[in-house]
């Protein structure tokens, strides 16, 4: 009978763990849901997945472009991957564009692209003011990190630190506010091919993805030109010009955010190339950083040639193109 009991309390017990357990993955099933659609929802997500329906209308044959590329680097001995879009036509060209790189600082792109969403849609203030902490300080990078905890700055100064700096104090202190999965979901749902899949599970990007990072700020400044045209600037003065804007013309504008880290060298840019501005993303792995940002240079001037070379381009049937 004593043993009867006891076996009949387990059998309770473990039904009221069971149902706890079902209650909580349901509470937590739909937190993530009400987290994804409040996300799915920015304006800018919505604009972004309404560009990708575009119908191109016409654009440059890319052929003698490819060939001209695989010839040049056949001997550098760089491993890389581009993504090219022409913003008047829509057409574009890519080589190994899913390819998986460690994105390094390149992937500060889009979280200040996922702070202006925010604040576009008054989620978020970026006038509001975050205290730095000691979890904050990263002095790989950037100068915040010298400065003693306790120190204020607005969301708008901390993303300008992010871009031109690539203060990565400055990273952790937006990172922390936006929150890391949440910042994970909105590039999934931005339509990135390549997300990462936590904190310390490998922060990597593909061509495709820092291309399309770009083409977001382009249409931001249609959605909204003064938070747009923020962030085009803060790419426009970032410190690092020996890669993209290298192999394209002074007087052209170039609007470019790098990423280094032992092997891995990027660039992503808007240039502003009159008639036919294009966003270009050139992702290198190779042990030498000076050959890399030689081969990325020469890459770039060789599509700048190209569509300088070409005729004015036939507008896309898009909302994102001024």
């Amino acid at each position: 009978m004593a043993a009867r009991m006891v076996a009949s309390n387990v059998k309770r017990q473990a039904l009221w763990v069971a149902g706890l357990l079902l209650l909580l993955a349901s509470l937590a099933w739909g937190w993530l849901y009400w987290q994804q659609r409040q996300i799915a929802q920015l304006q800018f997500v919505l604009q972004l997945e309404e560009t990708q329906k575009t119908t191109v209308a016409t654009g440059p044959e890319y052929d003698k472009l490819r060939q001209r590329i695989r010839k040049d680097m056949a001997e550098s001995g760089v491993d890389y991957a581009l993504f090219l879009e022409d913003l008047k036509s829509g057409r574009q060209f890519t080589i190994e564009p899913d390819k998986n790189f460690q994105a390094a600082s390149a992937i500060k792109v889009p979280l200040v692209l996922f702070l202006y969403a925010l604040a576009l849609d008054k989620r978020i203030d970026l006038d509001e003011t975050m205290t730095l902490t000691s979890g904050d300080l990263a002095p790989s990078s950037g100068g915040l990190w010298s400065y003693r905890p306790g120190r204020q700055y607005t969301l708008r100064q901390l993303a300008k630190h992010v871009i031109e700096d690539s203060d990565n104090t400055a990273t952790n202190m937006l990172m922390r506010r936006v929150g890391r999965s949440n910042f994970y979901l909105f590039l999934r749902l931005a339509g990135a091919h390549t997300v990462p899949a936590g904190p310390g599970k490998g922060n990597v990007t593909c061509a495709r993805d820092m291309a399309l990072y770009l083409k977001g700020i382009w249409i931001f400044r249609q959605l909204n030109p003064d938070y747009g045209e923020e962030m085009f600037q803060y790419l426009l003065h970032s410190k690092i010009d020996d890669r993209i804007p290298a192999g394209v013309p002074d007087h052209i504008k170039v609007a470019n955010k790098i990423g280094s880290q032992i092997g891995f060298f990027h660039d992503a840019a808007i240039v502003m190339l009159p008639n036919r501005p294009y966003v270009l993303a050139i992702l290198c792995h190779h042990p030498s950083e000076t050959e890399a940002n030689a081969a990325i240079a020469r890459i770039s001037r060789i599509i700048y040639e190209f569509q300088q070379s070409q005729p004015k381009a036939v507008q896309a049937i898009s909302p994102y193109v001024p």
